[in-house]
């Protein structure tokens, strides 16, 4: 109840990105019969779980008149939230003392990427939540009914192997049993089969996932740098308690009932970051950070609950953690992003004269255009405390700062606060 109403506080109440619209066209496609009826090529599992939030929205439109949809749907990414740090706080009671599940959870839920995406309608915080929830399961109850629940992760997005196999090879090796590998593949079965049934009916073929064209064809070295150490996307900077999570793998793993799962939760995290690494958009752009490898950046963030206790380390990351969320979830996360596209930022070339773009490229590498510091921007135009412009000599030997790469009044117009109760919403 507590990280509903925290998050609940942040709501924006309105869809956010493009993808979201082609899995909400397949769910009221779907509610209107026409199961064949769409161009979506996402994992058919988002757009059931989109089902119910939409078929409430035509009750209430059809009863009161009130276009109750967009609020409806994105309230459930703010309960998809709060559920995962239930969950969370749950698996950690059988192990910690209250006050430091408290802590961990408070730190998870707010020094992280994971309360942007509270606002956010990507997959990947559904993936998660349903992930997790099939771990604990697994974990204190019944294989079978744990891995599926897990296994519905393929049908939201068939990358969830990188997840999946991991669980299996964990719970394979925490029972040791032919009879739990039976269950675990027999569990599997249906959402497979709902996979490949989605893919039947859109294309024909159960082997077409719609993404043709998309490729792992970007340089392995190139992704693992950007996603780990880029001054524009490294998971470090955008969830600065990950390398909590990091420092404390070892002690948390430490614990005889615990070490069987801090290797899941690495491998996890191990099995993404190399997947997608690989991916043509490494960076998930448009995102908050990387998208993709949310799950296995919060399931690292866990071990940091056997290190609470050096406050030297933890204040300072878990503040640093909380002031670049809280720019996220009062400006937008994918304002300054959806901006960017949207208007022409140019600079000086040092030394050789004349003007180029700034790309998505300087702001995966160059920290002077970095996402975090572009909602910087905009918070301080909120605030009415805007950037003074730079000398303009300056920037043929020092580089353009980003606020002097684009006309003042883009600043103005994409300033806004992110909030359903605000007037300016999409």
């Amino acid at each position: 109840m507590v990280f509903a109403a925290i998050y609940l506080s942040t709501w924006a109440g309105h869809y956010t990105t493009r993808d979201g619209i082609h899995k909400i066209n397949w769910a009221k496609a779907m509610l209107d019969g026409k199961v064949h009826d769409t161009t979506s090529k996402y994992g058919i599992g988002h757009t059931l779980l989109a089902i119910p939030p939409l078929a409430a929205a035509r009750i209430i439109q059809t009863r009161t008149g009130i276009h109750a949809e967009p609020a409806l749907y994105t309230l459930m990414f703010v309960m998809n939230g709060a559920l995962f740090l239930s969950l969370v706080a749950f698996y950690l009671a059988h192990f910690y003392p209250p006050h430091a599940v408290w802590k961990t959870v408070l730190i998870l839920g707010l020094a992280t990427i994971w309360w942007p995406y509270t606002k956010l309608d990507f997959s990947a915080p559904l993936v998660l939540t349903t992930a997790f929830l099939g771990f604990v399961v697994m974990r204190f109850g019944s294989p079978f009914w744990g891995m599926l629940i897990v296994a519905f992760t393929l049908a939201i997005r068939a990358d969830s192997v990188a997840i999946v196999a991991p669980l299996m090879l964990w719970c394979l090796f925490t029972h040791r049993s032919v009879r739990v590998g039976f269950q675990l593949v027999a569990a599997a079965v249906p959402s497979i089969a709902l996979v490949g049934w989605s893919d039947w009916i859109r294309y024909h073929s159960l082997f077409n996932h719609g993404y043709d064209g998309e490729q792992f064809s970007n340089p392995l070295l190139v992704g693992l740098y950007g996603i780990l150490l880029s001054s524009g996307k490294s998971i470090f900077l955008f969830s600065p308690p990950l390398i909590l999570g990091v420092l404390g793998w070892r002690v948390f793993a430490q614990r005889d009932r615990l070490r069987s799962d801090a290797w899941l939760f690495l491998s996890i995290a191990v099995a993404q970051l190399i997947l997608f690494a690989k991916w043509w958009d490494w960076s998930s752009d448009d995102a908050w950070g990387v998208r993709f490898v949310i799950p296995g950046v919060l399931l690292m963030c866990i071990p940091l609950v056997a290190i609470l206790a050096r406050r030297k380390l933890v204040i300072p990351l878990v503040g640093a953690g909380i002031a670049i969320q809280l720019l996220a979830v009062l400006v937008g996360p994918l304002n300054f992003i959806e901006m960017f596209r949207a208007q022409t930022f140019q600079r000086e070339a040092l030394y050789v004269g004349g003007r180029n773009r700034v790309d998505f490229e300087d702001i995966r590498y160059d920290p002077s255009y970095n996402q975090i510091l572009g909602s910087w921007i905009l918070f301080r135009e909120l605030i009415h405390l805007p950037p003074s412009p730079a000398n303009p000599r300056d920037a043929q030997y020092i580089g353009t700062r980003l606020f002097d790469a684009a006309k003042p009044q883009v600043w103005v117009s994409a300033a806004y606060w992110d909030l359903i109760w605000n007037a300016r919403r999409k």
